[in-house]
């Protein structure tokens, strides 16, 4: 790679993950290649999404063009959303794919999987879109925070596979890596799952995903180079298998939408019910989780009160960034 080559790709990313306003050809190119990673990432977005995401202070206009510009390469394909007048979803086709799938920012983004049926589509893509919604709310809280989240910093549907058979992994709406801002000027690095529930879902199977998170988390295998059956496997010898990935356990964050405020309040006491599980309840003495609506999300920010943690009925609540494994403020 180039000193030119290298010097582009920084600035693109730069110009990326502060959502800045192209003012010559070279950043409209840039932002064209931001808009292609985004709908490799997140399947479908809307004009407006795309907006928020790559160039905040940028015309909805000037987004609609681009997008037409790249319809007319053959890279994306517009869909009308149903029930929502003539706006209009946006996604990759075949062709705008296969090059997503050559940027190298890209590599541990799993591939999208594209509409076979364009009227099938459209009644599948809500959840996408409630998806694409809570990123927006973090991206929009940590710019104004000053806070180290960027548009790529929530990768959707990244599998987790712990055992064999259907039951034995865990795939979250989101993975997200979050940099929140400290007084002092460090910098927190925060994980977390995100799960994403519309409402159509039933409450005790949303609230089931604690249990399979709390087998991912309890699931240990032998570090490399040790052998079943010996001492020192007997012993002890078993590590957590997550952490192949992660330092910490990344908090469990559910993000719930379209069912009005009975239906939230509903479906986080089934959440706190199941909480309450031992092996749940095991996992949650480590890693904090919480339950918050998308709409309290975009009103206050993912760092406002709005998070209710799992594994304490009368706690108040929180910021995301401030929630504990004991549902208590820091």
């Amino acid at each position: 790679m180039t000193t030119e080559t290298t010097n582009t790709t920084r600035a693109t990313r730069r110009r990326a993950r502060t959502g800045a306003e192209p003012d010559s050809e070279a950043r409209e190119v840039e932002i064209s290649w931001a808009v292609l990673a985004s709908l490799f990432q997140f399947r479908i977005a809307t004009a407006e999404q795309l907006r928020q995401l790559h160039a905040p202070d940028g015309s909805i206009e000037k987004m609609r063009g681009r997008l037409r510009r790249l319809r007319d390469e053959g890279l994306v394909v517009e869909l009308v959303l149903p029930q929502s007048g003539r706006a209009k979803g946006w996604f990759l086709s075949e062709h705008g794919a296969r090059i997503a799938a050559a940027f190298p920012e890209l590599a541990e983004v799993p591939a999208p999987r594209l509409p076979g049926d364009a009227t099938a589509f459209k009644y599948t893509l809500w959840h996408q879109l409630a998806v694409v919604r809570t990123h927006l709310a973090f991206l929009a809280d940590a710019r104004a925070r000053g806070d180290g989240y960027g548009p790529f910093d929530f990768i959707p549907e990244v599998t987790h596979r712990f055992a064999e058979g259907r039951d034995g992994s865990v795939r979250p709406d989101g993975l997200l890596y979050y940099g929140v801002r400290e007084p002092d000027g460090t910098i927190a690095r925060l994980r977390a799952f995100v799960e994403v529930d519309r409402g159509t879902m039933g409450a005790e199977r949303l609230a089931s995903k604690l249990h399979t998170y709390a087998r991912y988390w309890s699931t240990k295998t032998l570090p490399a180079g040790m052998r079943s059956g010996t001492i020192e496997a007997e012993q002890g010898g078993r590590v957590p298998l997550w952490q192949r990935r992660y330092v910490r356990f990344p908090r469990l964050l559910f993000v719930l939408t379209g069912t009005g405020q009975v239906g939230f309040d509903n479906r986080v006491d089934e959440l706190q019910v199941h909480a309450e599980d031992r092996h749940v309840a095991k996992m949650l003495t480590a890693v904090p989780a919480a339950a918050a609506s998308l709409e309290a999300l975009q009103q206050y920010g993912p760092t406002g009160a709005a998070w209710y943690p799992l594994a304490d009925r009368q706690a108040e609540p929180l910021g995301f960034h401030e929630l504990t494994a004991a549902g208590r403020h820091n």
